[in-house]
């Protein structure tokens, strides 16, 4: 069982890497389109909105604080849902960071040098090679801006992946063998091991789900081990400690809750 994220800049050729690439191997494509479909209906805001936030910064729209927390919150799950079942190739949305933890999923970037990227999205958008430069360039800034606003990490930084493919050099064909060949190894096929911290991951991220669309907690963290869960975090008042604890309780695989969420209205003003 092989899972692989996909990342990487505007016009590198990653959708249509990932779209190759499951073809060929016989996978799973969780792209935008799958992970727009698979949330609609399950949070309040619009199908646009779903796709703006999916791609850019969130301090970039106008949406409330709440609205960014649920969206995240709902998109993690379900992209770890996917992955869970295998055969999967993961695409954007900080798939690699969701899955940093978990050894032998395979993390791929793709770049390419910006004039090769304008000159493809200049073929594919209809644009002038200056509008597409800038289209590049605005839409790198909101991946980055989102991954740093969600994980906190470098969405640009190599060490965040296993594999960094120069599209401006390779061929889809070239970088599809490079990543199936190397996915075959056994680095990077799921161990036992891997499939539990994998099991503890989204079972973590169903609690974190439920408790983010329910409850007003704040830099909210949640672990799971085995069914046992750990609760981090601020809520306003006791009474909101107990209803998180209580919540979490009821999500089916959660066989005993630990709550170290503090109490602190004063940090609940500030803390996202």
């Amino acid at each position: 069982m092989s899972i692989i994220t996909l990342s990487g800049e505007m016009g590198s050729l990653r959708d249509e890497l990932a779209e190759y690439v499951c073809r060929r191997g016989g996978m799973e494509c969780v792209d935008r389109r799958t992970l727009m479909e698979a949330v609609a209906g399950l949070v309040d805001i619009s199908r646009d909105e779903h796709q703006l936030l999916a791609e850019q910064g969130p301090a970039l729209l106008d949406l409330n604080q709440r609205h960014r927390q649920v969206f995240a919150a709902f998109l993690e799950s379900v992209a770890l849902q996917y992955a869970q079942r295998g055969k999967a190739v993961l695409v954007g949305r900080g798939a690699n960071l969701l899955l940093r933890d978990v050894p032998g999923v395979l993390r791929v970037r793709t770049v390419s040098p910006l004039e090769i990227r304008a000159q493809r999205l200049a073929r594919q958008e209809g644009l002038g090679l200056d509008r597409a430069r800038q289209l590049a360039t605005v839409v790198d800034q909101q991946r980055r801006a989102y991954i740093a606003h969600v994980f906190g990490a470098d969405w640009s930084s190599p060490l965040n992946y296993d594999l960094v493919l120069n599209m401006g050099r390779l061929s889809l064909d070239q970088a599809a063998t490079t990543m199936l060949d190397l996915a075959a190894h056994a680095e990077f096929q799921l161990s036992s091991e891997s499939r539990r911290l994998l099991a503890d991951t989204v079972l973590a991220s169903r609690v974190r789900r439920l408790l983010v669309a329910e409850l007003d907690l704040h830099a909210l963290e949640v672990n799971s081990q085995g069914g046992a869960v750990v609760l981090k975090g601020y809520a306003a008042d006791r009474a909101g400690v107990d209803q998180a604890r209580e919540l979490a309780a009821t999500v089916d695989g959660v066989e005993r809750v630990s709550s170290l969420l503090e109490v602190s209205p004063t940090m609940s003003k500030f803390l996202p």
